[in-house]
């Protein structure tokens, strides 16, 4: 997986680390932490590559993930870097989600499958990696996965669904100081189509839920955890009376949903299933900006059965 004379950015004489990435992709939230710790660990070098040969399934968070750490690496060396051994599936299913399209500065493939991953605009089952840059991109982010998962959750889940989506993209733009956040969603079919569970994903690597809280409202705590609880909370409550964040409402939506609600930024992390339900993780290596997982269980529309 030699970077060798790609594109012109690298040279013979550079200094190559290659990340094995741990097949932790596929993993809940907590997970992935020891793919982050790889990233966060790896010594300076000219240029880096991730060697992926590991991996045989990836899931929302975990292509969230994989941006999160080209950008972290990228911006480090200041060259792309290279993804090399994907197996086909992954290559697949990656090239679906527009993960080298939408992250082409930053994450290249080291050798370039001779294939074209066709798709139709009208797919039932996925919101493509989608940059979030303004009120207009969360509008046709909005739009988009109303068309997709309409024929598949009955209007209550649809609505629930849209009201998390909105949330957590406008605390992108309205908040995280980072152009570059993005959001992605899967679903996937239980009992032969009977039930669904919708994956959603978000992620930035702005100033993060400190940085934005401490901005408005001052010191709030000595930790990353005491302004992840607080937007938790709603203590941060804006005028509309919901969360500082809008994530009380996001963990509700998911709580009554039987799923679940990660939030990470900086060292800490909450997993929450609903008020009572929760473990708080401190003590992660630092990424900067916030991540986000929610995963809706819900019956599948009539349409579908």
């Amino acid at each position: 997986m030699s970077p060798v004379g790609r594109k012109g950015i690298f040279s013979q004489n550079m200094r190559v680390a290659t990340i094995q990435v741990p097949n932790v992709l596929k993993a809940g939230c907590s997970g992935v932490e020891q793919f982050y710790a790889c990233v966060e660990t790896a010594l300076p070098a000219d240029c880096y590559a991730l060697d992926m040969r590991a991996v045989d399934f990836v899931r929302p968070y975990g292509v969230i993930a994989l941006t999160t750490a080209a950008r972290r690496l990228s911006l480090r060396s200041g060259r792309p870097v290279l993804l090399g051994g994907v197996c086909r599936e992954v290559s697949a299913y990656l090239h679906r989600m527009d993960l080298f399209e939408l992250e082409a500065e930053w994450l290249q493939l080291a050798t370039p499958i001779d294939e074209t991953w066709l798709r139709s605009d009208q797919t039932e089952n996925l919101l493509e990696l989608t940059a979030i840059k303004d009120a207009q991109s969360v509008a046709a982010v909005m739009t988009r996965a109303k068309r997709i998962f309409s024929r598949w959750l009955a209007l209550s889940e649809l609505g629930n669904l849209l009201s998390v989506l909105g949330e957590l993209c406008a605390n992108i733009y309205q908040h995280s100081q980072d152009p570059y956040g993005c959001v992605l969603i899967q679903k996937y079919e239980l009992a032969a189509g009977k039930r669904v569970i919708v994956n959603l994903a978000v992620g930035d690597i702005g100033c993060g839920i400190r940085g934005s809280l401490s901005a408005r409202h001052g010191s709030i705590g000595a930790t990353p955890l005491d302004y992840l609880k607080a937007a938790m909370s709603g203590t941060t409550a804006r005028g509309t009376g919901r969360g500082g964040l809008g994530l009380r409402t996001v963990e509700q939506i998911a709580a009554s949903r039987g799923g679940y609600l990660w939030l990470r930024s900086e060292t800490a992390a909450i997993f929450s299933k609903g008020s009572g339900n929760t473990r708080e993780h401190t003590d992660l290596v630092h990424i900067p900006g916030t991540q986000v997982a929610v995963q809706l269980h819900a019956p599948a529309s009539p349409q579908t059965l």
